[in-house]
């Protein structure tokens, strides 16, 4: 969420790294700041992507040459320093010609700027701890957007609530099912998600609600929705449509290997929700809103009851909601059943790696095992 200080009619600052909701808010600010009765003469917009010293320079010049010239025929004016990195820290704004510059531009704005002037700056990457960035925010208006990071209880309910904000303002309304099944095909990214919802509004039509075949049918082109109906089909003991996903990622050029790693992934999930459903630390319904429930109660569950779950490259746990549907797939299986199955997924991976039997086949025998519930021997 954007952090607002207190506004002027001089200067404005739109930052962070969530580069999505930045430049959609500056953009939002930019066509309210312009002045309406000057047309396109009003606006002054300079590209702020400063490859290297020279670029830098030039653009700060231009910034200020802007601020100190008027308005077309007098009137009112905005400069807008779009999308800029001079407020960042990387090679270019660590030179001192650059600090220089930008230095004497947070001296020009102390200064104010001219009756009529406004500035605008959006900058993607922004340094908080840059002395341009506190003088506009004692100055100015400033918003500051953090991207929501997956997997922490604040970063997966911003994204819960930019999903439905999205679907909400098209006059639609999206199924629970949908919901659990969009977070897993669609990558946390603001950015994509927004053109995928887009895709999922357009495809529904007049339908008021989005349901779960409409994400699959818009979404399941990718490698991780077809690896996804792969893991929920079997999770859901049904062999036909796993036996046939599984064709889908073999015949698109998916590594066996690969496919089985996934699998024995998904299956140690399992065996861990059924654990934690069997000492009753969690509880799992696919009743309306059960996803919500169940994502929030896992995010209460303390480090130590958690310590044995493996963690992505970054440390951090698997996503709530995959763990969600791992919970859903787990009632469908004794535990028994669950240790079995993951003997069975080991005993193909010493098939594939030391004989010369077809890899499918190997693939096919253990994933419709798995489903119908029969023990290694």
């Amino acid at each position: 969420m954007p952090v607002t200080k207190a506004p002027t009619k001089s200067v404005y600052l739109v930052g962070g790294d969530d580069e999505f909701s930045l430049k959609e808010d500056a953009a939002k600010l930019a066509e309210k700041l312009a002045p309406k009765k000057a047309g396109e003469f009003g606006v002054e917009i300079i590209e702020g992507d400063a490859l290297n010293q020279d670029a830098a320079l030039k653009i700060i010049a231009r910034v200020n040459e802007a601020l100190n010239t008027v308005g077309f025929f007098g009137g009112e004016k905005l400069v807008w320093l779009k999308s800029t990195t001079l407020l960042g820290d990387n090679q270019t704004t660590r030179t001192e010609a650059v600090k220089e510059a930008v230095a004497d531009l947070a001296d020009h704005l102390k200064r104010g700027l001219p009756g009529g002037v406004t500035l605008l700056i959006s900058a993607v990457g922004c340094d908080r701890r840059k002395t341009i960035y506190k003088t506009i925010e004692k100055l100015g208006e400033v918003r500051f957007f953090e991207a929501p990071e997956s997997g922490k209880q604040a970063g997966d309910e911003e994204i819960a609530g930019f999903i439905q904000k999205r679907v909400r303002d098209d006059g639609k309304q999206m199924s629970d099912g949908a919901f659990h099944v969009f977070r897993e095909l669609v990558a946390p990214d603001l950015r994509e998600m927004a053109n995928e919802l887009e895709k999922v509004c357009v495809y529904v039509g007049k339908r008021p609600e989005i349901t779960e075949a409409d994400v699959k049918a818009i979404c399941s082109a990718s490698r991780q929705a077809v690896i996804w109906e792969l893991a929920d089909a079997l999770g859901a003991r049904q062999v036909v449509k796993a036996i046939a996903a599984l064709e889908n990622l073999l015949a698109a050029g998916e590594q066996p290997i690969g496919v089985l790693m996934l699998l024995v992934g998904q299956f140690r999930l399992m065996l861990l929700m059924k654990d934690l459903l069997a000492r009753k630390l969690i509880a799992v319904s696919d009743a309306s809103g059960a996803g919500f429930q169940f994502v929030k109660s896992f995010e209460r569950l303390t480090e130590e009851q958690v310590a044995h779950f493996p963690k992505t490259k970054e440390g951090k746990l698997p996503s709530s909601w995959r763990l969600y549907r791992c919970a859903l797939a787990a009632r469908n299986f004794s535990t028994a059943e669950l240790v079995a199955a993951m003997d069975l997924l080991l005993g193909a991976n010493r098939q594939l790696v030391s004989t010369q039997l077809d890899a499918r086949l190997v693939l096919d025998e253990a994933v419709t095992k798995i489903a119908r519930g029969s023990r290694v021997g």
